[in-house]
């Protein structure tokens, strides 16, 4: 033997973390001392620091007309009081240590057409 270990190191995983279609309450970055808003998250297992970051786009209660309405793509989570809309032109990377807590989970299928969305506000 050489001295070298040959053991196989393995990235360290946050046992809490969030993967795509979580919705979390975290800061809103686009304004200083407010409340957290909800964020649905859009990438998270293959971003570089998978558990560490996540790449999600804004929830509101405000019916825009290019926001899309969440409506019965809640899995679990929703607020029967509110309605709740996804901005996916509203996009912000929020760290795991930024969350305040989770809220829930929307259907993999509303998460898809959110990811496409904000896709094609990148590519215009």
């Amino acid at each position: 033997m050489n001295g070298k270990s040959t053991r196989s190191t393995r990235v360290r995983r946050v046992s809490s973390s969030y993967r795509a279609g979580d919705v979390f309450w975290a800061p809103d970055p686009f304004r200083t001392g407010s409340n957290p808003r909800l964020w649905l998250v859009l990438a998270a297992e293959r971003l570089p620091y998978p558990g560490e970051e996540y790449v999600c786009a804004a929830l509101t209660t405000s019916d825009l007309p290019a926001n899309h309405e969440l409506g019965d793509a809640w899995v679990s989570g929703r607020n029967p009081a509110k309605t709740s809309y996804c901005s996916p032109w509203v996009l912000g990377t929020i760290k795991h240590r930024a969350v305040s807590g989770p809220q829930g989970r929307v259907t993999d299928a509303f998460t898809g057409r959110m990811r496409e969305q904000a896709r094609a506000f990148l590519d215009s």
